[in-house]
């Protein structure tokens, strides 16, 4: 596989800090290797700690979401934008009880969003800056999807596609989710801006990492409103692109498009890609798409992706995924996977299993870019 020089550097730079450590670590077991006797005294001392609190602390977690959903849909963030103030003042402002509005920012305020500066008033802290909904880096809408309850009677669920393997939402529904979304007007709208959002947060460290100058035109498969396709041509002016998604969906790109100036270089095209997608690109793009199925579906959409690239000699297929580690290392894509398994019954995937399945459906691997987001840049030619 492939790596950037960028990445290099960095494998060179980590190199040359662990060697700079090594002294210190080794001065540190040679200190340890000859001093048995207060090793023995301090392992006494300081017994390992109870898992005991991790375990509540794990188990109150659905707690800890629902009052998180509730201070982010009052807006009580914007309500502090200005400075702090007292619980009794965001109570009248957003009609709720003010004994059980303290009660539900205390918990916050204690795992550092919101800070209760004073008895009985609120400040904000930088997650809490986070949920304004104007703020440059807001997550505001990735949160009230994650957190609202919908999502709670989903995930109580879970038991059932652990039995099964099938998507918890087509227990509680009784429809697959894209067929349940339309239904919904509220949690599909919701779903849209969260996902809107969270390409807002990936975007810039994906441009940083990806250089998209080499190609001439961009197709962005399932591209919904159209937030990454637009900041791709703004960013490469010479490019052209289209936006491919579900006639229902391609209206809120249009808006964009046209609200940024990009409708003579951008146009939208309505269709299943589970049929096909459109030809005359030699760069298509996927963000988020590719984790909502199972590698059956998967490898339908990969092929007319293959199929629209025949012949292109220098043509790429870009996936914008969350990227699973081996072992024990934390990343937020081992949770999504479960939020995969809650809703369209896809999965995240590891590179070795991205480079499996590239190749069942015709196309080589040729490199994994992390970016400074949770996202990675999965780059693949024809085979």
């Amino acid at each position: 596989m492939k790596t950037s020089s960028k990445s290099r550097r960095s494998s060179k730079h980590s190199k040359k800090k662990a060697s700079a450590k090594a002294p210190v670590g080794a001065h540190r077991e040679d200190h340890a290797h000859h001093d048995h006797g207060h090793e023995h005294e301090h392992s006494h001392s300081h017994p390992p700690p109870d898992p005991g609190p991790m375990l509540i602390q794990l188990g109150t977690a659905y707690v800890v979401s629902s009052a998180l959903w509730v201070a982010t849909e009052l807006n009580i963030a914007d309500l502090l934008r200005q400075g702090p103030r007292p619980v009794a003042e965001l109570a009248r402002s957003t009609n709720t009880n003010e004994d059980a509005l303290y009660r539900v920012l205390r918990v916050l305020a204690m795992l550092g969003v919101f800070s209760e500066t004073t008895p009985r008033t609120f400040a904000l802290t930088p997650p809490a800056e986070r949920l304004r909904s104007d703020h440059p880096q807001s997550m505001r809408d990735t949160v009230i999807w994650l957190t609202d309850p919908f999502h709670f009677n989903i995930a109580a669920d879970l038991m059932h596609s652990v039995r099964t393997g099938q998507p918890t939402i087509e227990h509680v529904t009784g429809q697959k989710v894209f067929d349940y979304f339309p239904t919904n007007p509220v949690e599909y709208e919701r779903f849209h801006r969260a996902m809107t959002n969270l390409s807002a947060m990936a975007i810039a460290p994906i441009l940083e990492a990806y250089d998209f100058s080499p190609f001439r035109k961009v197709v962005d498969v399932a591209g919904g409103h159209g937030f990454v396709i637009c900041e791709i041509l703004r960013r490469y002016p010479k490019l052209q692109g289209v936006l491919f998604d579900l006639e229902d969906v391609v209206g809120g790109a249009e808006h964009r498009i046209c609200q940024l100036a990009l409708d003579g270089r951008c146009r939208t095209m309505a269709g299943d890609f589970f049929q096909s997608v459109p030809e005359g690109g030699d760069l298509y793009v996927m963000k988020s798409i590719i984790h909502d199925w199972d590698d059956e579906r998967a490898l339908k959409i990969l092929g007319h992706c293959r199929r629209a690239l025949e012949g292109k000699r220098h043509g790429k297929l870009v996936l914008i995924e969350l990227v699973v580690p081996e072992g024990n290392q934390p990343h937020p894509a081992k949770v999504i996977d479960l939020e995969m398994l809650f809703f369209p019954g896809g999965r995240e995937r590891t590179e070795g299993e991205y480079g499996e399945l590239f190749g069942r459906a015709g196309f080589r691997l040729t490199r994994v870019i992390p970016t400074k987001s949770p996202f990675s840049v999965i780059e693949a030619e024809a085979a």
